[in-house]
């Protein structure tokens, strides 16, 4: 019977209780004496009053909007452009090098050039999230692509199938597992960016909430923002999880969580 309570999702909980209820002792019973550490409970007043509450969440919902878009610029862009360059030596002898220079530069120090030619406003943010979301999906669509079986493609040739119907009805449905792999990675990297930017611009946003909350040494406001950061990317995830096995239930039934 306790072999089994392990091996649930009810273990996680009891879990994240003790660590919770370990924080609070922490201090309550001034094992810590920090202004940097506050209590859960005064963490969980930021949620129940309504000003403070409705200011988390205004923040949060900007910051999901622009994710969003972000994400969808990228994920689509970064899946035309890996199934491109895996059906295309041309398209990858084209694209490759350029590709493989603009991957290597970290997102945070492309912020200030896109300041430069985007501003400060919701265009610069959806830009630099749209870059971060476009290279899981796109690498992870090239090496599905390249690593569809040949015999598959070569049937659909014997059948005098189309060009584009074998990439549609062959090359993508054989490539997408590994496709809605890159896309939980994309959107991982999307909420993550996301922050990243709002934190080194400002101009609202989670990020830039969680900076001044932290200047104005409001730390029950910024535990409370990283909560719901943390909380809106299990629900990513999740949502990623539950379309990964409405669309390839033969691989969700094979694959962790």
């Amino acid at each position: 019977m306790k072999a089994r309570f392990w091996q649930t999702p009810a273990s996680g909980v009891c879990l994240i209780l003790l660590l919770a209820a370990f924080w609070e002792s922490s201090v309550r019973f001034d094992f810590v004496r920090a202004e940097a550490w506050p209590a859960l409970t005064d963490i969980g007043r930021v949620f129940f009053e309504p000003t403070r509450s409705k200011e988390l969440l205004r923040e949060v919902g900007g910051s999901l909007s622009r994710m969003f878009q972000g994400l969808a610029i990228g994920c689509v862009t970064g899946l035309a452009t890996g199934i491109l360059m895996g059906v295309s030596r041309k398209a990858f002898s084209t694209l490759d090098l350029s590709l493989q220079l603009l991957r290597v530069i970290p997102i945070p120090a492309l912020i200030p050039p896109a300041v430069l030619f985007l501003g400060l406003d919701d265009a610069m943010k959806i830009a630099i999230v749209a870059l971060a979301a476009f290279w899981p999906t796109m690498l992870n669509a090239f090496h599905a692509v390249r690593g569809v079986d040949e015999s598959l493609i070569e049937t659909a040739r014997t059948f005098n199938t189309p060009f584009g119907r074998t990439v549609w009805s062959v090359v993508v449905p054989a490539s997408a597992p590994l496709i809605m792999a890159g896309l939980r990675l994309s959107a991982a990297a999307a909420l993550i960016t996301t922050v990243v930017a709002e934190m080194i611009v400002g101009a609202g946003g989670i990020g830039a909430y969680i900076v001044l909350m932290e200047q104005a040494a409001r730390m029950p406001e910024v535990y409370a923002a990283v909560f719901v950061l943390s909380a809106v990317g299990y629900a990513l995830n999740r949502v990623m999880v539950a379309l990964e096995r409405r669309w390839l239930p033969w691989h969700a039934a094979r694959a962790p969580d």
